[in-house]
């Protein structure tokens, strides 16, 4: 969000805040450094601010899977970065479904927790044996899962990996819960206009200015709106989404993620369908930051419910949204402290390329762990800052990657 000349009214009694930590975006993955923030050190005074509403951006708009992995199938990921880091990458996804079951069990908390494991679908023959390679790496590299070399849904897919360790929640209720239980002072509806650092860092925003020790940038998509040297780097794709009625039985016992991550499905625990994807119909169309739905992609995700699922056809559609996901040229997130000129205490976290439900705790974890730990490339979070270190766009290796991704 931006905000003209004429409409920045700064309020007087808002002219100065100072604080410990200022996180910007009160999406997933703010929330979750906010979080971390307040359990590695209590004493912290801790800003999160936001242009919109709590969890009004991708955070609100996904589907809700906490899946383990990336956007790219296994075998793809040891072709791109190797087995090592595929390894760690898939690791720490597990590690973020761990935290998230622990948040919940720590703070009595459900965020309407449905346990149900994922079916990961061919679409076609050809990306079932990209999946049955995925899968014997995985089971190589001490992964559990079950291959399905037949549809098991019986729904015209071609087969499945089965991983019984994903679920499903609501995104809305976890990112609240996270700021709840952070402490932290949460200001909506306050666009920070741009950044200085002289010792401690100066934000100005909307609203007045803010001062702090040091800053996390995880407002995903709109990073390079306040730190441009990362607009060639992170492509803002919108994902749109359509939810029925509720159906008149349970059709879907699992989250689902077909044809790479284009289309992606699952049944509430009110029986209503939840559809999401097809953006590579209309992939130019669908880059940028406006947050709208399209009537000839909605049309195709109706046609889909129809080809896949035909005892919902004539069920009225009740919701239809978009949400702007981030992708970055290599398809890692971004993690770390940003060296540019004069960004002493800038730290980024995010840009998950369209899974930041299954990393955003564990990447708010390592960003508080990196900026009060000074965690070490020993330990867990300090290898994932290796890979997914934010100064990597610097290096003349990083290249735009013309393939598509999809992600719920």
């Amino acid at each position: 969000m931006t905000i003209s000349f004429w409409l920045n009214e700064k309020s007087q009694e808002q002219s100065l805040r100072k604080c410990d930590l200022v996180v910007i975006g009160a999406g997933l993955t703010g929330a979750s450094t906010a979080y971390f923030a307040r359990r590695l050190k209590p004493e912290l005074d801790i800003i999160v601010v936001d242009s919109g509403r709590v969890a009004g951006g991708a955070s609100g708009r996904n589907a809700g899977f906490v899946l383990r992995g990336i956007s790219r199938y296994y075998d793809n990921c040891i072709k791109k970065y190797g087995r090592d880091k595929a390894r760690l990458i898939y690791r720490l996804g597990e590690e973020n479904q761990a935290l998230v079951k622990e948040f919940m069990a720590g703070h009595g908390v459900s965020l309407d927790y449905a346990a149900s494991g994922s079916y990961i679908l061919a679409s076609s023959i050809e990306e079932l044996e990209e999946l049955l390679a995925s899968a014997e790496l995985m089971k190589e590299d001490g992964f559990e899962l079950k291959f399905h070399r037949q549809d098991p849904l019986d729904r015209g897919f071609y087969g499945a990996i089965e991983n019984t360790g994903d679920f499903g929640i609501n995104p809305v209720k976890l990112v609240k819960a996270l700021l709840a239980a952070s402490e932290a002072r949460v200001f909506e509806q306050e666009t920070v206009l741009h950044l200085e650092c002289d010792g401690r860092v100066n934000l100005h925003t909307s609203s007045g200015e803010i001062e702090a020790e040091a800053v996390v940038l995880a407002n995903n998509a709109f990073m390079p709106l306040l730190l441009k040297e990362l607009l060639p780097h992170i492509k803002p794709v919108r994902g749109q989404m359509l939810a029925t009625a509720p159906l008149r039985k349970r059709l879907l016992d699992r989250v689902c993620y077909a044809n790479y991550g284009f289309e992606y499905f699952r049944q509430l625990q009110d029986l209503r369908l939840l559809v999401g994807g097809s953006r590579q119909h209309f992939a130019k169309e669908e880059e940028g930051w406006g947050e709208m739905i399209t009537a000839p992609l909605q049309e195709v995700l109706e046609h889909y419910i129809k080809e896949y699922f035909p005892e919902a056809a004539g069920v009225p559609i009740e919701y239809r949204w978009s949400g702007t996901m981030a992708f970055t040229n290599d398809g890692l997130p971004l993690l770390g402290r940003w060296l540019g000129a004069d960004s002493d205490g800038v730290y980024l976290a995010g840009a998950c390329n369209g899974h930041g439900l299954g990393l955003a705790m564990s990447l708010g974890r390592s960003v508080t762990r990196l900026i009060y730990q000074n965690a070490g490339a020993n330990s867990v979070d300090g290898l994932s800052a290796e890979i997914f270190d934010c100064n990597r766009l610097r290096t003349p290796q990083v290249r735009a990657d013309s393939q598509l991704v999809g992600g719920p």
